[in-house]
Formats: C-alpha cells, sequence, structure tokens
C-alpha cells in the first residue's frame, strides 16, 4: 500500500461517521494520485465529449439514479459534475471538487476529489467511464490541485490504470 501523509484526526471521524474501521484487509479503498507528473493517459473516444454538466438537474438526477438511487442526493443545481454525453444524452458522471475537509488535506496541500464516479448501463464497457476520470483528473491539476483523493470504492483496480494508489483501506462494522 502507498505510504501518504494522513490526518489520523480526520481518519478516526471517518471512523465514527461512516462506522467503520480502517484495516490493512478491508473491503474498501482510499486512493491518492500526485499531479505534479500527471499527464492524460486514455485516448479520445469517437462521437463522446466531456465537460462540466449546465443542464436541467433533474436530467442529471435520472442519469444518476439509473447507477445508483443512493447517489442522487449528492447531485444538486451547485454540484460539479463532470460527464460523458454521447449526442446529448448523459453516458458518464463524476463529482469533482476541492477536498479541504478530507484525510490528505494538510497545510501547503491542495487536494482535489472525484467521487460518485458512474456511468449509465447501457453505456458501460467502452472505456467512457475511465476516459472521463482521466481528464478530471487532468482538469484537477490545471486548476493548481497537488493531488486526488478517491474516497470509498470497491474497484481500486480501475481507478489504479490511471495511476492511482490506495493508502487505507477500510471495513464497515
Amino acid at each position: 500500500m502507498k505510504q501518504e501523509q494522513v490526518n489520523q484526526e480526520r481518519m478516526k471521524e471517518m471512523e465514527v461517521q461512516m462506522g467503520c474501521r480502517f484495516c490493512e484487509d478491508g473491503e474498501f479503498a482510499e486512493m491518492s494520485l500526485t499531479l505534479e507528473k500527471y499527464e492524460e493517459k486514455t485516448e479520445p473516444i469517437a462521437s463522446v465529449t466531456f465537460g462540466f454538466y449546465h443542464g436541467d438537474v433533474q436530467e442529471l438526477k435520472k442519469a444518476v439514479a439509473l447507477v445508483d438511487e443512493d447517489w442522487v442526493q449528492y447531485f444538486d443545481e451547485e454540484s460539479p459534475v463532470f460527464c460523458a454525453y454521447l449526442g446529448n444524452r448523459i453516458a458518464s458522471f463524476c463529482l469533482v471538487e476541492e477536498d479541504s475537509g478530507c484525510m490528505l488535506a494538510v497545510p501547503g496541500s491542495r487536494v482535489g476529489s472525484i467521487g460518485c464516479v458512474g456511468t449509465v448501463p447501457e453505456f458501460r464497457c467502452r472505456g467512457i467511464g475511465l476516459r472521463m476520470v482521466d481528464l478530471a483528473t487532468v482538469h484537477l491539476k490545471k486548476e493548481g490541485f497537488d493531488k486526488v483523493y478517491i474516497h470509498y470504492t470497491h474497484v481500486d483496480h480501475w481507478y489504479a490504470k490511471l495511476g492511482y494508489e490506495t493508502f487505507a483501506r477500510f471495513s464497515f462494522l
């Protein structure tokens, strides 16, 4: 597992808030990526465009619900959502924002996060989601972030394709 400077107080708060325990053999991963040398890793995909969402939030919520109904609560008019589009349809989405309260946030470092990453079922297995996360990572680097934080995932092998590394694991009690 990657060695990472972690805010131990914030880690303990997470254990209490989430009802989890950080442990080497945990089911879920916390991941990070240092952006200093990051460069785009995936190839463009024909007929797929990418960008931040500026449409009707109800349309966005419909796409999110197709992936995970529990995530709908995290998407509103103010949410910074990066999307992949096929024509005028949302194919994939993720939240992309500064995360100054995460366990990686330490003085002198700016941390961004990418979360609630999902691809609408009919658009899966085409590389769209991975390309979207790649471009969102490039965006965070361009915005001056030092690191990216991926919280609470069980698909760490997928994010690893872009260079993200697991620095902690946890399981629910």
